[in-house]
């Protein structure tokens, strides 16, 4: 090869090596502009979920300070109701019962099979039915609807216990406390949440790993008005919930239906039915002593929550808001005291709103599902 040939390779491969060196520097250079693009565009999503968090925080609160009111007064639209006062089976043929509801006193008598009596303590009778194993009153002065019912267990469910305990808390705020289900991992360690996890979205921010509907405990639940609370929970075991599935998917089931009766203010009476569909317990319904177990499970579980509750209602009485704060999970809780909030407004438009939006149950997945506004 001529030499000049060699020195004009040499002077080539010289620039092109520049040249790679310059497209090297430029392709550097666009690399660090998309990371810092990347990063600029990251930063601005963290900022725009922060205000989109914040606003749904912000609405949450907003509607709750402003629209929903806990209190310890009882109100007029709440006579207008049907309510359960005593379980069929705890009141034979020939028996009498006395007991109070909105301050006032009763005495329920059954004369036979299908007839039962009520007076109040001012010798006035009062409406009375029986439906669904449970003896009904209306103590409103409007003329009495039809009783939706719905208590019942689902088909297939053995009928364990049916118990009466007094609770010395407005019935309101134990309606709500039992419409709550991310308390169960903190207070109900020892009984029916044994061995439950607490869910993230319970933890701390958890927006980003969740979507739709997320089921950490095998829970379906309703609130039925006017102060009924009917659940259904899944079982892999006695005295065991499953945990991470929904509760159609689980084998066995324990159904509750708990009766928040207003005795009068600040006092509850409350009935509880408790069935499961495990056949393998059927021979325990009639074993001797077997009520008194269900019994001592009930009010363990009771007391739990009475503590909180005692808690709540002593700040209610000082003044303070119990809706200050509501999370996304108070999704029942909101709808329950909407509705009776909703009672004495004289807003009719937010009464039918409002009774149409207890009228769903939902699954511990919608419950826990985070990015619903209420």
């Amino acid at each position: 090869m001529p030499m000049g040939d060699d020195i004009v390779g040499r002077i080539a491969a010289v620039e092109r090596e520049k040249v790679f060196e310059e497209l090297r520097a430029k392709f550097t250079d666009a690399q660090d502009g998309l990371e810092t693009l990347k990063s600029k565009i990251m930063s601005l999503g963290e900022v725009v979920e922060r205000k989109e968090e914040t606003r749904e925080k912000s609405a949450r609160v907003n509607y709750a300070q402003t629209m929903l009111r806990s209190s310890l007064e009882l109100e007029a639209g709440l006579r207008e109701h049907w309510y359960p006062v005593e379980f069929a089976s705890k009141l034979p043929v020939g028996s009498t019962r006395n007991f109070d509801m909105f301050d006032i006193h009763y005495s329920i008598t059954r004369t036979d099979e299908d007839t039962v009596f009520c007076r109040d303590d001012s010798g006035d009778e009062t409406t009375l039915t029986m439906k669904e194993g449970l003896i009904w009153m209306y103590p409103g002065s409007q003329t009495p609807p039809e009783i939706e019912g719905g208590t019942l267990p689902p088909q297939g469910y053995t009928v364990h216990a049916e118990l009466e305990m007094e609770v010395p808390v407005e019935h309101g705020l134990l309606m709500e406390n039992l419409l709550d289900l991310a308390h169960a991992p903190f207070t109900h360690t020892s009984t029916f949440a044994k061995g439950w996890s607490v869910p993230d979205s319970v933890k701390f921010h958890a927006k980003q790993m969740l979507s739709g509907s997320w089921d950490p405990y095998p829970i379906d639940m309703a609130f039925d008005i006017p102060c009924m609370v009917n659940s259904k929970i899944g079982l892999v075991q006695i005295g065991k919930a499953a945990i991470n599935l929904q509760c159609d998917q689980c084998e066995n089931h324990l159904h509750q239906l708990h009766v928040c009766i207003p005795s009068g203010e600040g006092k509850t009476r409350l009935l509880y039915r408790m069935s499961m569909d495990m056949d393998g317990l059927k021979w325990t319904k009639n074993f001797p002593g077997v009520n008194l177990l269900w019994r001592s499970i009930a009010e363990q579980v009771l007391s739990e929550d009475t503590s909180l509750v005692l808690g709540q209602q002593d700040r209610m009485k000082r003044g303070a808001n119990t809706w200050k704060n509501p999370v996304s999970y108070d999704k029942l809780g909101v709808r329950y005291r909407r509705w009776r909030n909703s009672l004495d407004s004289g807003d009719e438009k937010e009464k039918q709103l409002a009774l149409a939006d207890v009228k769903r149950k939902m699954s511990a997945g919608e419950l826990f599902h985070i990015e619903e506004q209420q």
